[in-house]
């Protein structure tokens, strides 16, 4: 464990006063970006001094092209060049669409996600006209950008910058344009879970636009606003519905008219890296496990193709492999963490690094387009050419702030769907509804899954009973062991070949096998934080602590991390006060 996870997940775990607290305010997936722990975080996830100076050069370059209103605009950046030095490569695509308040909204990102406000830092005044701007654009009903032809585009974008602003600074001007903008990406979700370009009923769902609208929601969640429930879950239907076997995920489900003589409309769908990196995005902030076969296709499919500048210029001629890919593959496999991740960046800090323009005069001097990046050349794909060069350099700057931009979903304390909340479902849900909802939070990591599984230990239908026992033995947890031990003397040939298989899953510690040491103790909350090294832990599990080979008190285990080892528990009593270094064991 390095030194910057060891204090994340300790700040993150002992806030906990309950085991399904909700601590909105508390989890601060932002917190990375304070400048203490940013310079950990650049550290111990991958960042450098090259790539840090590739973000300040990157955020001059921005702000030395937004206008005095406070936009950035696509078509018109270059007015804020010396006449003799005019930055090329404007947008060339679609130039009839006002897209300038989102891509004013993705410029305040790259600052946002260097930790800078219209509070605080270098860029201040940038920040301040930019945001009033973008909430002189909000009509009464939330949107940024109604009638815009990217109009969820922008709104998406819009709300994430607004979210992160005021979860970073609490200015209350921004918390009412928010929950406006929240409410609108509600009511503008279509009924088959995804959104679409407008805030209209379609039923055109796409999967592009629907990735910022995920983070749209969790930013929001992070800075203390709601998102309806039905939201949330509607999410999961959309990328059930998108993503195929092998991992891809498809574009849209754009409809097609009906050839000639043929009643039935068609779909044509269409595939690409990016939609891929989407969908393993949205997983990870859904809370899904990363074990499961869609996960694992799709990191794979992402591992196959890392960031590569010949890809990107001249191999793929569909301009498929881009800026956008990297961002959003960068995104997906930093909430992976571990070896993908860790091949990922070493391939995306040369990549996106190498093609940052730096010119200088014959006398060394910077030239205006220092620290820019270039938005299309051959082959390099539609989106360069529709966002112009502040788009290139705002996605390529934000890429380069992952390793402190948010905390890592397998640190961070809860996913956009709490354990709680599917809890309270399944209380109101009849039998059918619990067998669907059982399902759905066994897709859930352990974190999320453990609780509400064994809650449905308790159910008065023994189907529902013996399935959650099963799915609580594929995670490990021997919580169910007896209830399978006994249903398998009576099951049918196939149900008890799962219970067998289950049961040889279950990997639990026997008693007296040492887990590590208590790292971090919240004695006003009777919680602490201990290290399980590579023995396995279960929620419920009764550990001692002790010291000098003396038992001094007792904890019942209420968290722990998926891919993390480290757990946290309650304490139940202790004879002496338990401080960081005292040993756990598993309960006799």
């Amino acid at each position: 464990m390095t030194h910057t996870q060891h204090i994340t997940v300790s700040l993150l775990l002992i806030t906990f006063t309950a085991p399904f607290a909700r601590a909105q305010t508390d989890d601060d997936p932002l917190s990375h970006r304070k400048p203490a722990q940013k310079r950990r975080a650049i550290d111990d996830f991958g960042g450098t001094r090259k790539t840090e100076q590739a973000v300040a050069d990157g955020l001059a370059w921005l702000a030395a092209h937004q206008q005095p209103d406070g936009m950035w605009n696509r078509l018109g950046f270059s007015r804020q060049c010396p006449p003799n030095e005019r930055c090329s490569q404007e947008a060339v695509a679609f130039e009839s669409r006002n897209a300038n308040v989102g891509l004013t909204a993705l410029t305040t990102l790259a600052f946002l996600g260097a930790g800078f406000t219209h509070q605080d830092g270098p860029y201040a005044d940038n920040m301040s006209r930019a945001f009033s701007y973008i909430l002189a654009q909000q009509s009464a009903t939330g949107s940024f950008s109604d009638g815009s032809g990217y109009q969820l585009y922008c709104d998406a974008i819009c709300t994430i910058a607004v979210a992160e602003c005021y979860t970073l600074t609490r200015d209350d001007i921004l918390r009412k344009p928010l929950e406006r903008a929240v409410n609108h990406l509600a009511r503008a979700q279509q009924p088959e879970g995804g959104w679409d370009y407008t805030d209209t009923l379609t039923h055109r769902n796409d999967s592009s636009i629907t990735g910022w609208c995920v983070m749209a929601i969790k930013s929001a969640q992070a800075a203390g606003v709601d998102v309806p429930l039905e939201t949330r879950l509607n999410l999961i239907r959309h990328f059930d519905r998108a993503t195929e076997p092998d991992g891809r995920v498809w574009y849209a489900d754009k409809r097609e008219r009906p050839k000639a003589g043929q009643g039935r409309t068609l779909i044509k769908r269409r595939y690409g890296p990016a939609m891929t990196a989407v969908g393993l995005y949205a997983r990870t902030t859904l809370g899904f496990r990363m074990n499961d076969r869609f996960a694992t296709h799709q990191i794979e499919r992402l591992r196959r193709e890392p960031p590569d500048l010949d890809s990107f210029r001249n191999t793929r001629s569909d301009g498929l492999h881009s800026e956008y890919y990297w961002y959003y593959g960068s995104l997906a496999l930093f909430h992976v963490g571990g070896d993908s991740w860790q091949e990922w960046n070493r391939a995306l800090r040369n990549t996106v690094m190498e093609y940052q323009e730096r010119p200088k005069t014959p006398k060394g001097k910077r030239k205006h387009a220092y620290g820019s990046w270039p938005a299309f050349g051959r082959g390099w794909g539609k989106w360069g050419r529709t966002g112009g060069r502040v788009y290139s350099t705002a996605i390529n700057t934000l890429t380069l702030e992952i390793y402190y931009r948010y905390v890592p979903a397998y640190l961070a304390p809860r996913a956009i769907i709490g354990p709680h909340e599917i809890r309270d479902l399944i209380e109101k849900a009849d039998v059918e509804e619990q067998q669907y909802l059982l399902q759905l939070a066994a897709r859930f990591h352990a974190d999320i899954a453990e609780p509400i599984l064994l809650d449905l230990l308790q159910s008065t239908n023994a189907d529902v009973r013996i399935e959650a026992a099963i799915e609580l033995a594929q995670i490990g947890s021997p919580a169910g062991r007896e209830l399978l031990v006994e249903a398998e003397k009576t099951a049918k040939p196939k149900r008890a070949r799962r219970i067998r298989n289950a049961l040889a899953k279950i990997v639990s510690a026997p008693p007296g096998t040492q887990f590590g040491k208590v790292t971090a103790v919240r004695q006003s909350a009777d919680m602490l934080l201990f290290e399980t090294g590579s023995a396995q832990v279960y929620y419920g599990q009764r550990v001692r602590i002790t010291r000098d080979g003396a038992a001094i008190g007792a904890a019942i285990v209420n968290r722990r991390f998926t891919g993390h080892k480290s757990a946290a528990a309650r304490i139940e009593y202790s004879q002496e006060e338990i401080k960081a270094g005292d040993t756990v064991v598993a309960d006799e």
